[in-house]
């Protein structure tokens, strides 16, 4: 895993070498005043960004971050092999992560008391464990949904059976089987006829996508996504929210969040706060500032997924991820996490076997 410094160096003349010694002595005053130190598990690109953000608004932790390698259920058999002494503090994650940690026991249950403003998150959305209580701490909501780049896609992609468009040839980004919890292929086996329990539909459409060119690029992580559809090289991706807004930053991206026949798959981006570590109170005290309203709205502008808390602002950039009760049951699909993450190793051997060979 990739370790992220937050020192920059000044260079310039001596007016600036000035400004530097101000700026070095002001760092050590805050750093001082942060003496507590966490260990946080988090994404690259502009979730880091924002989180650095964020953490810069307070002084009394200083956050060491630590990046995810591949999907975020990646993570799990990293902590598994520490247990029970883990090496972080919390790991950003979602739901299929989340529940793959409830089940081994990891996790320090939360409350409004220990996280307050939780009090201003929608209680039907948080992770519970077999007894009842909050596992985890809800912090922003985004899609995996398909998308095209309506200035380069030869296509106007309003179906799953316009992906195999021979005009499309190269020209699709695909997930790789350690992304997105393979839900791009739910979505094949849905528009099949299956689903997450029933995936043999879902099989064969993707080995008909693979046989047939269409997909120019495999992502096998979040930047080969973002670089694949900026650079030009592919034009249609089924992916994540924080990579699709990167892309729509410069270029103009029809996002399918509202489209028959387009499965779109919402999931909580949050924080899974790991027993037997020393700093719990203030992990629990930086997690809670991230939720107040200031900190979700900083997040939802930098990061690119819609605030969950109700007193926060929403981007005008993220309305597609607003769902009125009819539009969430016509186009929002919400698969079994815990078939969909049990099912992970199986399906990546299948992934192996039958679709990498024909890519």
């Amino acid at each position: 895993m990739t370790q992220l410094t937050r020192r920059h160096t000044l260079k310039g003349a001596a007016a600036i070498g000035a400004v530097t010694i101000i700026g070095d002595t002001l760092g050590s005053t805050r750093r001082a005043a942060a003496a507590i130190e966490i260990t946080a598990v988090e994404w690259g690109g502009d979730v880091v960004n924002a989180m650095k953000q964020i953490e810069a608004k307070q002084n009394q932790v200083k956050v060491n971050w630590v990046l995810h390698q591949g999907g975020s259920g990646a993570i799990l058999p990293k902590i598994k092999a520490s247990w029970p002494h883990p090496e972080y503090d919390y790991v950003s994650g979602w739901e299929g992560s989340f529940n793959g940690m409830v089940k081994e026991g990891w996790l320090v249950p939360v409350s409004v008391e220990t996280v307050p403003n939780l009090a201003d998150i929608p209680q039907k959305i948080i992770v519970k464990n077999a007894k009842g209580e909050w596992a985890a701490v809800p912090r922003a909501i985004g899609g995996i949904y398909c998308a095209y780049r309506k200035d380069t896609s030869p296509v106007e992609v309003k179906s799953l059976d316009d992906l195999f468009d021979t005009r499309l040839k190269g020209k699709i980004c695909w997930p790789g089987p350690t992304q997105a919890m393979m839900l791009p292929l739910v979505a094949l086996a849905l528009h099949a006829g299956g689903n997450e329990h029933n995936m043999d539909p879902g099989w064969a459409l993707m080995k008909k996508l693979a046989q047939s060119g269409n997909i120019g690029r495999i992502g096998v992580t979040d930047t080969d996504f973002s670089t694949s559809l900026t650079s030009g090289e592919t034009s249609v991706g089924f992916y994540s929210e924080p990579q699709l807004t990167a892309v729509a930053k410069s270029f103009p991206v029809v996002r399918l969040t509202k489209q028959a026949g387009m499965p779109t798959f919402l999931y909580q981006s949050g924080f899974a706060i790991l027993k037997n570590r020393p700093n719990l109170t203030a992990t629990l005290a930086f997690v809670n500032h991230c939720i107040s309203p200031e900190m979700s709205s900083l997040y939802a502008q930098v990061a690119g997924e819609a605030p969950l808390n109700v007193k926060a602002k929403t981007p005008e950039a993220l309305k597609h991820l607003s769902f009125t009760p009819e539009e969430m049951n016509k186009y929002v699909y919400f698969p079994d996490f815990n078939e969909v993450l049990s099912q992970q190793d199986a399906w990546t051997k299948r992934w192996e076997s039958e679709i990498a060979p024909l890519l």
